[in-house]
């Protein structure tokens, strides 16, 4: 973080601010609806960003495929390998079943039981039901069980990440580098910013920081080459749309929009480059509107 240093220097208190760098990480963790509630509340953020509903096949996919793993035997040149396949799913009922094959070192199958246990989830009751044709696989049934009582009742990291993100996204950043992980936020977003790092500070294993970036000469550049950047990243990736699958055009369309808005964030900072950024935004919107005809 050195490098840092100087974008960052409080001259006194009274300096203007340009903005905040920003970093944060969010590590492995479980945490339950109700206390993701409570922490976004006392975080001062809306429960808008509260990530979607938990539903009980989604939660029940994922207990089930976390039992997948490579064994080794009392022969050691032989393994086992369980895997877990989806065989049925309807309105009311989804089923997998576990698979428990044995494989040599060269990966040659030596057996194969498509159907070492079955694992139904009923969606209308919310409940499990185990038949294990193997001694073997009624424990990783049981631990399947336990694992669905969990998932139903709790958010996981990789949840928690979107949600963050998303709203991060929301306080107009710019990356300031290139693969990432540190954003510079405009001093508009001040307030939003103090509660998103308050919130990620209040999670397990996660951490959020903001440092200061005072109005000066160099910052200012900073910032405008960071912006600049920024922008001529957008429009690339609105131009190379060659091959793109319709999820991957909506995702394009949507960064371009956020990106056109949040410049008004800052007007005040690239004074001196804001024909030329108002330039590619100009272009950004030619390319997006092209990718909108092209999805009709």
């Amino acid at each position: 973080m050195a490098e840092l240093a100087n974008l960052a220097v409080v001259k006194s208190k009274h300096s203007d601010l340009l903005g905040h760098l920003m970093w944060y990480s969010v590590g492995k963790q479980l945490i339950q609806t109700d206390e993701l509630e409570r922490k976004l509340n006392e975080a001062g953020l809306d429960l808008c960003w509260m990530p979607k509903a938990i539903r009980s096949p989604d939660a029940f996919r994922r207990a089930t495929k976390e039992l997948e793993q490579r064994k080794t035997t009392t022969n050691p040149d032989v393994y086992e390998n369980v895997l877990v396949r989806e065989v049925f799913s309807d309105a009311t009922t989804v089923q997998r079943n576990l698979v428990i094959e044995s494989v040599d070192q060269h990966g040659k199958r030596l057996s194969y039981d498509a159907e070492a246990a079955i694992i139904t989830l009923d969606k209308k009751q919310d409940r499990i039901a185990l038949v294990a044709h193997q001694e073997a696989a009624q424990a990783l049934c049981q631990e399947a069980e336990r694992k669905f009582d969990v998932y139903k009742n709790h958010y996981a990291a990789q949840q928690i990440r979107v949600m963050v993100s998303k709203i991060l996204q929301s306080l107009a950043p710019t990356p300031v580098r290139k693969n990432g992980g540190i954003y510079f936020v405009p001093s508009s977003k001040t307030v939003d910013l103090s509660s998103l790092v308050r919130f990620i500070s209040s999670l397990e294993n996660s951490e959020g920081y903001k440092i200061p970036v005072i109005d000066t000469t160099d910052n200012r550049q900073m910032v405008n080459d960071k912006l600049a950047e920024h922008l001529q990243s957008v429009l690339e990736g609105c131009r190379n749309r060659e091959g793109l699958k319709k999820g991957q055009v909506k995702e394009l369309v949507d960064e371009a929009n956020t990106v056109i808005k949040n410049y008004r964030n800052y007007k005040s900072i690239v004074q001196e480059q804001s024909e030329q950024m108002e330039e590619t935004i100009l272009m950004i919107r030619s390319e997006m509107n092209q990718l909108l005809k092209g999805m009709e």
